[in-house]
């Protein structure tokens, strides 16, 4: 299954992270909320936002730090607009 809006899947290490992201703290309910989607189904409920050219992370932080904290290798994500 795949969330959908998924353009392709990609390695989580390929994601650029930028400080703005590092720095900021998401939602500690939100974040348990998206752990619990992912074990229940296997999956993240939406894809992770990227730049196509530098593969920076433009949307999807928690969901990203969600994949990490599971270990997921492969993730969906939908490229910026």
């Amino acid at each position: 299954m795949k969330p959908d809006g998924t353009e392709e899947f990609i390695s989580l290490d390929q994601i650029i992270v930028t400080e703005e992201f590092l720095n900021s703290h998401p939602s500690v309910e939100k974040t348990q909320q998206v752990i619990n989607h992912v074990k229940r189904t296997g999956y993240l409920d939406e894809p992770i936002t990227i730049n196509r050219n530098t593969k920076i992370l433009t949307d999807g932080y928690r969901r990203y730090i969600v994949a990490k904290n599971v270990g997921m290798n492969l993730v969906p994500i939908v490229y910026e607009k």
